[in-house]
């Protein structure tokens, strides 16, 4: 969603809303996969109300059908995995959130959680130790910093963990962690597979590195102009900036428009 469906403000153009809405008139099943975990995301389906939109938050670690407020689907992580993590973060003090269904976590006060927390209300909590908040499986961890060293985190989360944990980025100042299988493409193969829709018929198109396994999986992948450099080296086709209606570009070329 993020970098791709919105725009930098936040919204999505009359374009894209069209485009979707386009898809979903000819019988085309929509997923909106994303990093955002589930109160975060969910507000944007009333772009199109009433509409049949499945919803894939936390990078497909969970999978809601449309119309429903649980998931019908959900990798967490292991407890005393997430809680090994969190001693660390606690520890190495890095900035982070940690997701589960409706609630987040939030270790550091600064103006970006701030503005977190006032957008989700009762769903954030500031907890300043994490790993002894933490007494059931989390979804997903976001460990959060200053772009030019979030590399150095991530390759330590990988050289601690790396196996046992997906890590991933929506973002460059982002280091996400999810349950192992907990992918943008496994979610939507698992999609396709129970809907009996054949990977050859299935589009996607993203803009970072938690993308890539959705984009590869599918029959048709593209990314955004605006796309992390190892998204565009890896897609067969570039479609306009997201603040240039590049979804809206993207589904039109396939369905003729």
């Amino acid at each position: 969603m993020d970098g791709t469906l919105l725009r930098s403000d936040q919204t999505v153009s009359p374009r894209n809303q069209a485009a979707v809405a386009a898809c979903l008139d000819r019988g085309i099943t929509v997923l909106l996969a994303t990093g955002r975990f589930y109160p975060a995301a969910a507000p944007y389906l009333e772009y199109w109300p009433g509409r049949p939109i499945w919803l894939a938050p936390c990078n497909g670690a969970q999978l809601f059908a449309p119309g429903q407020t649980e998931p019908i689907t959900q990798r967490t992580l292991d407890l005393d995995l997430a809680v090994e993590v969190l001693s660390w973060i606690d520890r190495s003090r890095i900035m982070a959130r940690v997701y589960f269904t409706t609630l987040a976590l939030i270790n550091r006060m600064t103006e970006r959680t701030l503005a977190f927390m006032r957008r989700l209300g009762a769903q954030c909590r500031y907890e300043p130790a994490l790993a002894s908040a933490v007494t059931e499986p989390p979804t997903k961890i976001v460990l959060m910093g200053d772009p030019a060293e979030m590399p150095v985190v991530e390759a330590e989360v990988r050289s601690r963990w790396g196996g046992r944990l997906e890590v991933t980025s929506s973002e460059p100042d982002l280091v996400e962690l999810t349950a192992p299988g907990a992918t943008k493409g496994e979610v939507v193969r698992a999609l396709a597979a129970r809907l009996g829709i054949d990977r050859t018929q299935v589009a996607a198109i993203g803009n970072e590195r938690n993308d890539l396994s959705m984009i590869h999986w599918a029959g048709l992948g593209a990314a955004v102009a605006n796309a992390h450099e190892a998204v565009l080296a890896a897609v067969p086709r570039v479609v306009a900036h997201h603040d240039e209606d590049g979804v809206g570009q993207f589904i039109e070329s396939f369905l003729g428009a």
